[in-house]
């Protein structure tokens, strides 16, 4: 039986207290850090890499993670969007068309951008695009956008791909760029990589990457590495753009365009790789090579002889401390490079005047978010599974540093992975992995968790430490029950989303009763695209009810097959009953339901599935159902719920469904039936509590949600 299995058939007993022996055997802190594809060095090498920020005199070397050999996706190749900005660069346009169309990898798009060019340049772009018509879109500026990074912004938004690289349209690259950092990006904490760069002016090579990032002696240019965003701040990233140009870089897709980059001449790109790369890994290989022309006459050549270069780069240092966690010694740092440009190539004279434009004390007093670590038990089916990436996805909306631990305590469904997006970055713990290693490398200030193991994990850790409460403490075993209690009294913050989570602690004494806080879950919108009746085999003129759960006994779904064959063969409107999920109950089931039954098994978009029905249906007997997420999805979906009253049900459905009470813990058949068969007949009745689902489901935006959640992290942080 696999471990999933064993979990959830019995919440209670020896399988859950072996996951916390296992959740100890992760968090041994004497362990080296393996995480799923990346290999994070010893605690001393971490300590080690903390010191000497001066570029100049680090002889430090920063940590090279090697993750080749543990590729895990089989014919990983992802769309790619190359984005192109051009303004007036026709002299340049072919070479660098050319070196895009012949990359060696060929899962990509083309989006061709002209900020209005006044030169031959649409000419060139129109002919590429018509060449090129089955991976090319064009887009013409009537009027020049003011920026470039306007442009970038655009491109992105309009973007399909997963990954995104931006190719200036002077510069020109080596064809096996995109193939050689592929591999990179089938490791989920890889946010951004890049290449080296030769300077290029005239034609001629004046500079080299190796050059350029002589004084950066933390990293070995001439080999390819990872390092945590955290290792690559401190090692130089926080002092220097130590990415010289955009067209040797690629990273994955974000939502939001980091809004400090739009109105910067210089920094921009720096800030917003700064934001790309919150959370997650860099990679970096010498083995691709970008050529990066260098005009003579440019305007970033220019700004460096303004005020506004000393400006930029304490945007970037402000940038920096609130989100990376640095000592000052860095920006200190940053100032004294500062210093060595504003008596040389700017020609100041008054260093009164620089710290005007650069005010380290400044800088010193900016206020930090936290670094938050998600832990999940599992990427599975599960409120306290799915709800944490949900939350993830939403802090990092609202820009909050995040990273998703995945404990894989339970079997990995590859659909439910889809739910985090891509921009949050996701690592791994496995048997040989030690939590605490983690919290180090990756400097994490606090860690959330949502399952009573991953719980007991996180305690044994020095970080501060938030636990969500979704249902399992009193659905547990007394003795697992007391171990857990004695393994989480450190913890710095508890949210219960229901009160009956708060029973297990004051029956037990646990007492700290002002670190207990209660907030509902929330869930995010998502564009609705109803599955059609038909593909379901089910009439239009049916009353239809969809049941999404997990497909196990306690989830009650041989109770809704039964009620459904009871109201329909009391007579009446057809009712249909819907399906969605995996487990014991959908084994048992398949080839044995009445035709009326509709198995679909595991689906993703089961918003889509409960569109296609009248109402949503919850008749579950599981004693630890708290705040189900199904509800949030069944008023998302525009549809009102008949549910068991269990934990918070009632609350949530207010007057925009019908809520019903078990019988000695199971589902009353005949009243569920006289329910169905009531709204099934009655258009009436039924629009009734139709028409409050909109009303009652504006409460549940994750938005408000996460501002809650927020208030909690920065309490505790502070």
């Amino acid at each position: 039986m696999s471990l999933k299995m064993k979990l959830y058939r019995a919440l209670t007993g020896t399988a859950i207290r072996k996951l916390v022996k296992r959740a100890e055997d992760f968090c041994a802190l004497n362990l080296p850090t393996v995480h799923k594809k990346i290999f994070l060095p010893s605690k001393a090498a971490a300590k080690s890499a903390l010191l000497k920020f001066s570029m100049t005199r680090s002889k430090k070397s920063a940590r090279n993670v090697n993750f080749w050999t543990l590729n895990t996706q089989e014919n990983f190749s992802p769309l790619v969007s190359i984005i192109v900005p051009n303004f007036n660069h026709a002299h340049f346009l072919r070479q660098r068309l050319e070196t895009i169309y012949n990359q060696t990898y060929k899962n990509f798009e083309v989006i061709l951008l002209d900020d209005a060019s006044t030169d031959n340049s649409q000419n060139i772009l129109r002919e590429f695009q018509k060449i090129h018509s089955d991976n090319t879109r064009l887009l013409i500026n009537e009027k020049n956008s003011g920026g470039v990074f306007y442009q970038w912004r655009k491109g992105i938004e309009i973007s399909r791909g997963d990954l995104i690289w931006i190719a200036e349209s002077d510069d020109f690259i080596t064809e096996n760029f995109l193939s050689e950092f592929m591999p990179a990006f089938n490791d989920d904490a890889i946010q951004l990589a890049f290449c080296r760069t030769d300077f290029i002016q005239d034609n001629q090579k004046i500079f080299t990457t190796e050059q350029y990032l002589a004084d950066v002696p933390a990293f070995d240019w001439t080999k390819n590495f990872a390092v945590t965003a955290a290792d690559f701040i401190a090692q130089g990233f926080a002092v220097k753009n130590i990415i010289p140009n955009v067209s040797g870089v690629l990273f994955r897709k974000h939502k939001n365009f980091c809004a400090e980059s739009l109105d910067m001449k210089l920094c921009g790109d720096w800030a917003f790789y700064l934001d790309v790369i919150k959370g997650g890994c860099v990679y970096y290989s010498p083995a691709a090579t970008n050529f990066y022309r260098v005009h003579k006459n440019s305007t970033s050549l220019k700004i460096q002889k303004e005020p506004r270069y000393f400006i930029e780069h304490e945007r970037i240092a402000k940038f920096v401390a609130e989100n990376y966690r640095v000592p000052n010694e860095v920006h200190e740092a940053h100032f004294k490079k500062l210093e060595e440009h504003f008596f040389g190539y700017y020609g100041g004279n008054d260093i009164r005047e620089l710290e005007k434009l650069f005010d380290v004390n400044k800088i010193r007093r900016v206020k930090r978010k936290p670094n938050i670590l998600m832990g999940v038990f599992a990427l599975n089916i599960g409120g306290g599974e799915i709800f944490p990436l949900i939350l993830a996805n939403e802090l990092r909306r609202k820009n909050y540093p995040v990273t998703v631990l995945n404990f894989q305590m339970s079997d990995d469904l590859p659909d439910v992975r889809k739910k985090l997006n891509p921009d949050v970055p996701l690592i791994y713990l496995n048997k040989t992995g030690g939590l605490a290693d983690v919290v180090e490398q990756f400097k994490i200030d606090l860690i959330h968790t949502h399952h009573g193991a991953t719980d007991s994990a996180a305690s044994y850790v020095e970080t501060k430490h938030v636990v969500t409460l979704h249902g399992m403490y009193e659905a547990a075993d007394k003795i697992y029950l007391q171990k857990i209690l004695a393994a989480v009294k450190s913890v710095d913050a508890f949210v219960y989303i229901a009160d009956k989570n708060l029973v297990p602690f004051q029956e037990n004494n646990f007492g700290r009763e002002e670190i207990f806080y209660k907030i509902g879950n929330g869930l995010a919108r998502s564009p609705i695209n109803p599955i059609p009746r038909a593909d379901l085999n089910i009439a239009e003129n049916s009353f239809v009810a969809c049941v999404v759960s997990r497909a196990i006994e306690q989830k009650g779904w041989q109770a809704a097959i039964d009620a459904v064959t009871l109201a329909n063969k009391i007579g009446g409107r057809r009712i249909d009953l819907i399906l969605v999920g995996a487990g014991e109950m959908y084994d048992k089931l398949i080839g044995r339901v009445p035709e009326f039954v509709h198995l679909v098994g595991f689906k993703s978009n089961v918003r889509d599935y409960l569109a296609a029905a009248d109402v949503g249906l919850l008749p579950s007997e599981y004693a630890g159902e708290s705040f189900p997420l199904f509800i949030i999805d069944s008023f998302f979906a525009g549809r009102p719920v008949i549910s068991s009253n269990l934990g918070e049900v009632a609350a949530m459905v207010e007057d925009a469904g019908i809520v019903f009470d078990l019988v000695n813990g199971k589902v009353p058949v005949e009243k569920l039936a006289e329910i169905l068969r009531g709204l099934a007949d009655n258009p009436e009745a039924y629009e009734e509590i139709s028409s409050r689902v909109e009303i009652v489901a504006e409460k549940f935006s994750i938005e408000h949600v996460a501002e809650k959640y927020i208030e909690v992290f920065e309490d505790k942080f502070s």
